[in-house]
């Protein structure tokens, strides 16, 4: 529907229609939302918070009752639950499964499964994302009981192993989500945890290198795995976020840099700044050309941006007069942001055409120069 809109925003902006008639084409390809809706929207959050507010009752049980509860009594009750929230998984799957077109195959109605529900959000797998938060409860009673002595990172990298398989299934956004993010804590807490054994040869500004790479690893993985496969990889909210959190690091790692040891010219510096521009030019190239996409330009722009901003910081300010260098800077900032939403906006409108199919019954059913907008266009 942002596509229509945008469209229709671009033929006022150009003359082809009047402000009236745009507000009628856009009547006419609008769906507005009823009643049925709604409701789903709403069965759906109290669905999602139904099944985490499950998982973590659960886990606040055994800690308030700690003392009360025996050790069989806690593990019982723990595997009970997994077990009854994998079985109902189970069931709501192959019923949703058996409840599609009796032509489509196994396999095409996993895929329409996945495609029909925003992200992958259908029952089943809610169930199972309650599953996935009850496993790291039960890794945990493990060892708090046996007194295992185990590190904590060894905690969350064995949830996020155990979890695979239910993302691999499930092939839904918040599982894949919540398997990264154990990943990146564990590594988190292991690179923390052994800090004294390669402090000598990695740093913390190494640490901060190796989340960029494995994040960013992650995302383009999922980048062109969601073009060979639909569904299983569609996990657009992982994308979001492992992109941002990896030029996040990539922007202030360049900025630590640029502060520290910048001019020192030692090869982790230079290294690391040649792989910043190389990542910037590969995605420009990637993201403009082969697979258009705004949002991925988007955080490579304004992290160049405030890389430049750092960098003219450090020239300006080392040995002038600060008060005209905000002036510059600011300047800088505001006519760079301007500079790159503009294009990003008039690169959106390029990406998103407005479909012919769309187009043809609203045109039809206008007046006057609304009618006619297909043939100008």
């Amino acid at each position: 529907m942002s596509q229509i809109k945008s469209q229709v925003c671009g033929w006022v902006e150009q003359g082809h229609v009047t402000q009236e008639q745009a507000n009628t084409l856009y009547r006419q390809v609008t769906v507005l939302p009823d009643a049925s809706s709604w409701r789903g929207l709403i069965a759906n959050l109290l669905l999602w918070f139904g099944a985490l507010s499950f998982a973590s009752g659960v886990i606040f049980f055994f800690a308030y009752n700690w003392q009360s509860l025996g050790r069989f009594a806690k593990f019982g009750l723990i595997e009970v639950a997994i077990v009854l929230a994998i079985g109902a998984f189970a069931w709501l799957y192959y019923r949703a499964n058996s409840l599609s077109a009796a032509s489509h195959s196994l396999r095409h109605s996993h895929s329409n499964q996945s495609n029909d529900s925003r992200f992958g959000a259908t029952t089943a797998n809610g169930v199972l994302l309650a599953a996935s938060v009850l496993v790291g409860g039960l890794l945990a009673l493990v060892g708090q009981t046996y007194q295992t002595g185990a590190d904590p990172w060894q905690l969350f990298a064995l949830w996020a192993l155990v979890i695979l398989p239910f993302a691999w299934v499930a092939g839904f956004d918040g599982l894949w989500l919540l398997l990264v993010g154990l990943i990146n804590l564990s590594i988190g807490i292991f690179l923390d945890s052994f800090s004294h054994l390669w402090g000598a040869f990695l740093d913390e500004q190494g640490q901060l290198l190796i989340f960029i790479c494995l994040n960013l690893g992650i995302y383009y993985a999922f980048v062109f795995l969601d073009r060979n496969v639909v569904g299983r990889w569609h996990a657009p909210i992982l994308e979001y976020a492992c992109s941002l959190f990896a030029m996040g690091c990539f922007t202030w790692l360049i900025t630590w840099l640029i502060f520290d040891d910048f001019f020192k010219g030692d090869g982790f510096s230079t290294g690391v700044i040649s792989g910043y521009l190389a990542h910037l030019v590969l995605g420009f190239v990637i993201f403009r050309y082969r697979l258009p996409r705004i949002y991925p330009l988007a955080l490579g722009g304004f992290s160049l941006i405030a890389v430049g901003a750092a960098l003219l910081i450090r020239l300006m300010f080392e040995d002038n007069d600060p008060i005209g260098g905000f002036l510059f800077i600011g300047l800088y900032i505001i006519l760079a942001s301007t500079g790159l939403s503009i294009w990003l906006k008039e690169l959106s409108r390029k990406l998103k055409p407005l479909s012919e199919s769309e187009l043809e019954p609203a045109a039809r059913a206008t007046q006057g120069k609304v009618g006619d907008i297909h043939e100008q266009q």
